[in-house]
């Protein structure tokens, strides 16, 4: 019998933002199957270079609409100070976006400036200057990559630069919640597992209430 993953996905308060814990009732739900799978609906995990415009042209030629998705690229921090002209050479690689530093703290208007990038989430590179701007021991640094950069290309920059503490700050991460036709979920999942950007497919699932 085939095994299938299955994405269990909480049924939030609504005044609740955020992650949430799942106390010991929700997690004996969960382990004798209190869950209800959703209709119509699986979600998909993309190969880590993919585009949304690649992404939505593909689906869409299959005939496949995208609900929602997350597309977030890999954010680095470099820890250290660099030497004069590093971050002129790091702006400058093919694989990096952009590249934000500042000396003794970050300016509200560099992160609306970040914050408009398409290529970025909004709410998570907030927080990821929020941590470093706590620090107050560095020229705080932020380099965006671009969506085709890769773990490989983090490890390229790192060798270049071995002087630097290079850190990621947020993996790639390429999902999307994608509608089929109702009682045939899985015969989507077959056919969106063989494209070959797509990582794996999975049911979604809510807990009962």
């Amino acid at each position: 019998m085939r095994q299938l993953a299955i994405t269990i996905f909480c049924v939030f308060m609504p005044l609740l933002v955020g992650a949430q814990v799942m106390d010991d009732t929700n997690i004996k739900k969960l382990e004798q199957g209190g869950y209800n799978l959703e209709a119509g609906k699986v979600q998909v995990t993309f190969s880590d270079t993919v585009s949304p415009d690649f992404v939505n042209h593909q689906l869409s030629e299959l005939g496949y609409e995208i609900l929602s998705s997350t597309f977030q690229n890999i954010i680095l921090s470099i820890e250290n100070n660099p030497k004069p002209g590093q971050l002129n050479e790091i702006e400058s690689l093919d694989y990096v976006d952009f590249v934000m530093s500042e000396s003794a703290g970050i300016k509200d208007e560099d992160i609306e400036e970040m914050s408009r990038k398409d290529t970025v989430d909004s709410d998570r590179i907030n927080t990821v200057l929020t941590q470093l701007n706590q620090t107050g021991q560095y020229e705080f640094i932020i380099v965006g990559l671009t969506h085709n950069a890769s773990q490989e290309m983090v490890e390229e920059l790192r060798s270049a630069y071995p002087e630097l503490e290079i850190l990621v700050e947020e993996n790639s991460e390429r999902t999307a919640i994608v509608k089929t036709e109702v009682d045939k979920e899985l015969e989507a999942m077959d056919e969106l597992k063989k494209l070959h950007f797509v990582k794996n497919t999975a049911l979604i699932g809510s807990l009962e209430q």
